[in-house]
C-alpha cells in the first residue's frame, strides 16, 4: 500500500496541467454558452417584436378588406344612383317636352284668336 501512496504525489504534477487545461477548456464553453445564451435572448427579443408587427400588419391587411369591401359596396350604391340619375334626365326630358308642347299648344289659340 505504501507503493500506491507513493505514486499519488507523483501523479498530482502530472494532473495539475491537466486539470489547468480542463478548466481553461470549461471557460471557454462557459463563455461560448453565455454567448449563445445573449444570442438566443437577442433573437427571442426579435422574434417577440416580429410577431407584433405581425399581428399589426394582420390587423392592417383586415381594415384594409374592410375598407375594400366598403368602398365595393359604395361603388355599386354610386352605380345604382347613377342609373337611378340617368333615368330621371330621361324622364325630366320627357315632362321638358310636355311642358314645351302644352306651351305650344296654349299658345296657339291666343295667337288665333
Amino acid at each position: 500500500m505504501s507503493g500506491k501512496k507513493e505514486k499519488a504525489p507523483a501523479e498530482e504534477p502530472a494532473t495539475a496541467p491537466a486539470v489547468t487545461e480542463l478548466e481553461h477548456l470549461l471557460s471557454a464553453m462557459e463563455e461560448r454558452v453565455a454567448r449563445l445564451l445573449s444570442a438566443v435572448q437577442g433573437s427571442a427579443a426579435e422574434n417577440g417584436r416580429l410577431r407584433a408587427a405581425l399581428e399589426e400588419t394582420a390587423a392592417e391587411r383586415d381594415r384594409f378588406k374592410a375598407e375594400l369591401s366598403d368602398s365595393r359596396e359604395g361603388a355599386v350604391h354610386v352605380a345604382e344612383l347613377n342609373e337611378k340619375l340617368s333615368r330621371m334626365d330621361v324622364e325630366r326630358e320627357e315632362v321638358r317636352a310636355r311642358i314645351e308642347r302644352l306651351v305650344k299648344s296654349l299658345e296657339e289659340p291666343a295667337a288665333e284668336g
